[in-house]
């Protein structure tokens, strides 16, 4: 049943905003603009058909939708992986100008805000939910297997995601932990040829669809260690998925995940202490969410702009009115603030690699990921306030993703990680893998 009421005229971008142009910001670098326009165009040439049916089964209701909204997403993951937008850790250095964490978080911003389309005269789909699984998958997951895989583990489990667009997946958060490292539970039983692994988590984006996952867990209950997880396309025995619905991602497949002592090959242990190849990828998923954020927000201030100059209320245009054009003028100036923020932190990282795992860097990235959802949050209401009672429905909430920054502005719990006694330890080391792993007790015999 379609849900859409047909009186409703369908929401439409009419007016280019060039305040809202991330390809107008003065600190983007030429050849960084010109990546940033060359997947602008294959957003619109490859993925908005696909994004748009994707919006389109959310207005259904009382008939199955999630076997197809599995096929889109999988077949979007491989339309990114053959042009090298999946995950960036492929990207050769000397063929490409543009950073890796420079490409990821353009492609988080863009794959979530969409854009105006000159040539087209229309706005291009963006989606929040599609751009957290390609950060499951492309940063998540292959960033910690690159980190410490070795040559057998990148044949085999790296290089079918990251190549071939394979859907992965990153296992951390835990039902009574959260994002507290310290309180993580889940046993990995480490024993001559196998691991076996027993325990619970959840919040997993990919979780129900992916071939492959990075699982973290304690090391017969004691040091954390990750290990790869090959599903065997969700049929591997003793392993459970389950979808959770959220008030937003409509389209991202967010799981719970069982693993009722399920055999895991010894081999597929990543070597070296968990806790250091966790943090090796949390700056830079901290800094693409920012971007995903920011993306969100300029969307919701488009749609926003859109309607206070054509929506007539008591006789007069809303944006005549103070209340709705001072929220929009303030969110589209603190968009423009962080993205420059944005900018700078990205840039420096790609330029010294080794701050990945700066405390500093760490707590700066961290405040930014919550200034960024809070503002993609704030949008949505002055967003919401704008549209009126057309908010309320979801044939207009779905193309803008009302709810999705209220899944985001948690900030996944990760800003009390710096905080646990575990984390305060693996800095003060300096975030030297091997002076870290020297004051872990026996931590080297899982590794022979």
């Amino acid at each position: 049943m379609d849900i859409r009421l047909r009186e409703f005229e369908p929401i439409r971008i009419t007016r280019y905003v060039p305040e809202l142009d991330i390809l107008n910001n003065p600190l983007l670098k030429p050849n960084e603009k010109e990546f940033l326009e060359e997947f602008y165009e294959f957003l619109e040439k490859e993925l908005d058909e696909d994004l748009r049916e994707l919006e389109e089964l959310n207005y259904y209701v009382e008939e199955p939708t999630q076997d197809k909204k599995k096929e889109i997403i999988f077949r979007i993951m491989k339309k990114l992986a053959q042009k090298g937008y999946y995950s960036t850790v492929l990207v050769d250095k000397d063929e490409h100008e543009v950073g890796k964490v420079m490409r990821n978080a353009l492609i988080a911003f863009a794959l979530c805000g969409g854009r105006w389309s000159e040539y087209s005269e229309r706005y291009i789909a963006g989606n929040w939910s599609v751009e957290m699984g390609r950060l499951a998958g492309g940063t998540l997951y292959c960033n910690p297997v690159d980190y410490k895989a070795n040559d057998y583990q990148r044949e085999k489990f790296l290089l079918p995601v990251a190549r071939d667009g394979a859907i992965a997946a990153s296992a951390m958060t835990e039902f009574n932990a959260g994002s507290d490292i310290s309180s993580m539970e889940l046993n990995l039983q480490v024993q001559d040829d196998k691991i076996i692994a027993k325990g619970k988590k959840v919040f997993i984006t990919n979780g129900m669809l992916c071939d492959y996952l990075v699982l973290y867990g304690r090391l017969n209950n004691g040091p954390i260690g990750a290990v790869i997880v090959d599903t065997e396309h969700q049929k591997l025995k003793n392993f459970r998925s389950a979808r959770i619905r959220t008030y937003g991602m409509n389209d991202a497949f967010v799981s719970r995940l069982i693993f009722d002592r399920v055999d895991i090959p010894r081999e597929n242990l990543l070597q070296g202490h968990g806790l250091e190849i966790a943090f090796h990828q949390l700056t830079e998923e901290r800094l693409v969410i920012s971007a995903e954020a920011l993306g969100d927000a300029m969307k919701k201030l488009l749609y926003s702009h859109t309607w206070a100059l054509n929506r007539h209320q008591f006789n007069r245009r809303l944006h005549k009115y103070q209340v709705i054009r001072f929220p929009i003028s303030e969110n589209i100036r603190q968009l423009n603030l962080l993205i420059s923020a944005l900018i700078n932190y990205v840039r420096e990282l790609d330029i010294h690699p080794e701050l990945g795992t700066s405390k500093i860097m760490a707590a700066n990235t961290m405040g930014l990921k919550i200034q960024t959802t809070e503002l993609a949050f704030e949008s949505a209401i002055h967003c919401f306030r704008t549209m009126g009672g057309r908010g309320f429905i979801r044939q207009y909430s779905a193309p803008i993703g009302f709810l999705d920054p209220y899944c985001m502005i948690h900030g996944g719990g990760s800003n009390y990680v710096l905080e646990d006694s575990e984390s305060r330890k693996f800095f003060k080391t300096g975030a030297s893998p091997s002076r870290y792993e020297d004051t872990i007790p026996n931590i080297d015999m899982f590794f022979k």
